[in-house]
C-alpha cells in the first residue's frame, strides 16, 4: 500500500465517484428527480457507466491491494488504453447528458471522474514511455 502511484489514487478515486453519482440525480424535473439507475429513452447508460465504474475501480483496487495479477493485454489492449477507452466512453455518456433536460449532480459528478480517469490513464501511459514516476 505504500507503493500506491498517484494515478492508481485518480483511477480507484474517479472510478468510485464515477459509481456513487449513479445513484444522485441525473435529471431533476423539480416535482421528479432520476437517477442513472433508472432506465430512460436512451437506454442504460447509467447502467454502463455504473459498470466501468466498478471495473477501473475494481481492477487497479484488487491489484494495489489484493495482489492480484491480470493479464498484460485484455482483447489487444494494455491497462493504460482500457482505462481511457472505458473512461472516455463513461465521458462521452456523461457529458453528453450534462446537455439534456434539467442535468442532476450526479452527471456533473459523473463527466468530471470520467475525467479524472482520462487524466490518469493518459498519465500511466506518458510515464511507461518515459520510464519515469509521475508526478503532481
Amino acid at each position: 500500500m505504500d507503493n500506491l502511484k498517484p494515478t492508481q489514487i485518480m483511477l480507484i478515486a474517479g472510478g468510485a465517484v464515477l459509481l456513487i453519482s449513479t445513484f444522485l440525480a441525473w435529471s431533476d424535473f423539480g416535482v421528479a428527480t432520476f437517477n442513472g439507475w433508472e432506465t430512460d429513452v436512451w437506454g442504460f447508460q447509467g447502467i454502463f457507466v455504473a459498470i466501468i465504474g466498478v471495473a477501473i475501480a475494481g481492477g487497479v483496487a484488487a491489484q494495489a491491494f489484493g495482489g492480484v495479477t491480470l493479464p498484460e493485454k485484455i482483447l489487444g489492449l494494455d491497462h493504460n488504453q482500457l482505462h481511457l477507452m472505458l473512461g472516455f466512453g463513461a465521458f462521452l455518456i456523461t457529458f453528453g447528458r450534462q446537455f439534456g433536460d434539467s442535468p442532476g449532480i450526479g452527471v456533473l459528478l459523473g463527466w468530471i471522474a470520467s475525467a479524472v480517469i482520462i487524466a490518469a490513464a493518459i498519465m500511466d501511459s506518458r510515464e511507461a514511455e518515459a520510464g519515469t514516476p509521475s508526478q503532481f
